[in-house]
């Protein structure tokens, strides 16, 4: 990544909502109640519709909900670049609750702790985990190896960002940068492959080298590769969806002639 101006220090980010949905077979509401506090050696309970984190200062709202017959087929479809192993779409399939749980984030540091919060649901029985707020899903198992082996600007986009979704025009986008802290990014007119490295890349630099990116500026990945014209896109694609909406916005990568 080649940047054009030197970085300096981001302002501080406003929140942002990050929402989780992990599906279970408790056989009831104590049920889990027990399992969350014997797995997490009593550093997390629910109290009323919070999760509450004691070591860690941090809560969240959670809903607890009765099996939904459409969570199979939504994890399969969040789950398609994820690779979401068909052994737990079939377990999914025959879940009998459902968990959200919701809380403010917005920079890396709450992602974080979201992303722990999810880790301690799934060691209570959860299946597997879906990242609303980005529409990605993980087996346990993926969920669990990314906080064992946890570096929080690699690992936190790989767990909260989608960069592979397109439109008929083949434009290309990325969805789930506000749980980070940081804008989305658009590009138009490029082949698939080449758009979705250029936003993963792009995102990483903002996550990275947090520079203070301004309208106009430009972008390009080494010396020598092809430059982009950075603009604010004013016309965001879930512009007017309550879970995707990105509040910091979102960037237009053009390529330059």
């Amino acid at each position: 990544m080649w940047p054009f101006k030197k970085p300096v220090k981001q302002p501080a980010h406003k929140p942002a909502t990050s929402v989780l949905c992990i599906p279970g077979n408790w056989t009831d509401f104590e049920a889990f109640q027990e399992a969350l506090i014997v797995s997490s050696g009593a550093s997390c309970m629910v109290v009323g519709n919070m999760l509450i984190n004691g070591k860690d200062k941090r809560h969240y709202s959670i809903d607890f909900c009765e099996h939904d017959a459409k969570m199979s087929e939504s994890f399969r479809v969040a789950g398609r670049v994820t690779e979401l192993p068909n052994e737990t779409l079939d377990e999914i399939a025959s879940h009998r609750f459902v968990l959200y749980i919701s809380g403010e984030t917005g920079n890396l540091a709450e992602a974080e702790q979201i992303a722990r919060a999810g880790m301690a649901l799934l060691k209570a029985g959860g299946i597997a985990l879906k990242v609303e707020s980005a529409g990605k899903a993980f087996s346990r198992t993926t969920w669990l190896e990314f906080i064992s082996n946890f570096e929080p600007e690699r690992h936190l986009y790989d767990m909260f960002v989608l960069d592979s979704i397109t439109r008929d025009d083949g434009t290309v986008f990325s969805c789930g940068m506000h749980n980070l802290g940081f804008k989305d990014t658009i590009i138009s007119g490029e082949p698939f492959e080449e758009a979705m490295n250029l936003i993963r890349m792009f995102g990483y630099y903002q996550i990275v080298d947090k520079p203070n990116i301004k309208h106009n500026q430009t972008f390009q990945l080494s010396p020598g590769a092809p430059l982009f014209r950075i603009t604010e896109e004013n016309h965001p694609p879930y512009a007017n969806s309550e879970v995707f909406h990105n509040p910091f916005g979102m960037w237009r990568l053009t390529k330059m002639d």
